[in-house]
């Protein structure tokens, strides 16, 4: 997506557009971000205008450069992104932790079980760009222990802990789907539009791939549901891995600068994913 901060800018490997960040830019962008955030009528921004009451060391004019970041600083579209943020927090959340920090102790306070799991992860390495990887492992659902929204707001930690990482807001995100082990009846069709939909305008990050790795027989089925759901842009994002592992890592390598050592075990790399390990740093820590 092209515009006055990429003008002049060359593509990367997913063909994604990063901005020369200087003071000059982000100043008046900002600017720019909160005359069109005024422009949006106060019925439809309802929730943010709370979030500036309730939670005003929350929304600071960092956690607002994410969106301006996000959107390559168009800051018409940072602002409805900012917006639908806010509902959609209020929505996964509900009104009394929407407004809270989201950290294990505070917003996610009670989804310790659906954590737990593992099923979406944050891998310890982030690529040569700065992008963190969120790994999404399908066959550690477990439908007993889990409710929609609590998945949903996991999804919701997990991407705002990757936020932590400066280069991740500039340069994207990348999510690394592992779901050869995953059965048919694993498959969450409300979890997955709950993502989908927090993805979609919503959460500031940028998604520069979604790479599915030895995809199970069954993919098609679930394709054909991401494909009604999904929009184009994302689809668009999505790249399948199969063949070998050396084939598939050499893949990785070459094209997108991938190496072994910051891939799982699971799909043939060598970055053991301690996630219990993960959240236990992240709780002692206040995270």
């Amino acid at each position: 997506m092209a515009s006055e901060a990429t003008e002049g800018q060359v593509p990367d490997v997913y063909g994604q557009l990063h901005p020369v960040e200087t003071k000059d830019l982000i100043d008046r962008k900002q600017k720019e971000f909160e005359d069109e955030l005024n422009k949006i009528p106060d019925e439809k921004k309802a929730n943010a205008k709370l979030a500036e009451q309730k939670c005003p060391n929350i929304v600071t004019s960092d956690f607002k450069l994410m969106f301006l970041r996000c959107e390559v600083f168009n800051a018409d579209l940072a602002a409805k992104r900012y917006v639908k943020y806010w509902d959609k927090r209020v929505e996964h959340f509900g009104p009394e932790k929407a407004f809270m920090k989201i950290s294990l102790s505070d917003a996610n306070a009670g989804d310790e079980e659906t954590m737990d799991l593992g099923v979406i992860s944050l891998l310890g390495k982030q690529d040569d760009q700065g992008r963190s990887i969120l790994i999404f492992d399908p066959s550690k659902y477990d439908k007993s222990k889990y409710t929609t929204s609590s998945m949903i707001r996991t999804f919701w930690y997990v991407v705002h802990s990757a936020l932590e990482v400066e280069e991740t807001q500039k340069h994207g995100m990348i999510v690394l789907g592992d779901p050869n082990r995953a059965k048919l009846s694993q498959f969450d069709r409300e979890v997955s539009k709950g993502i989908i939909g927090s993805i979609s305008g919503a959460l500031p990050v940028r998604v520069s791939a979604i790479h599915i790795v030895h995809p199970p027989t069954f993919f098609k089925i679930v394709f054909a549901f991401m494909k009604l759901v999904m929009p184009k842009r994302l689809l668009k994002r999505i790249y399948v891995h199969s063949g070998d592992d050396q084939n598939v890592l050499a893949k990785f390598e070459a094209k997108f600068g991938l190496t072994k050592d910051k891939l799982p075990t699971t799909i043939g790399g060598s970055l053991v994913l301690d996630h219990h390990s993960w959240i236990k740093m992240r709780r002692d820590s206040g995270l």
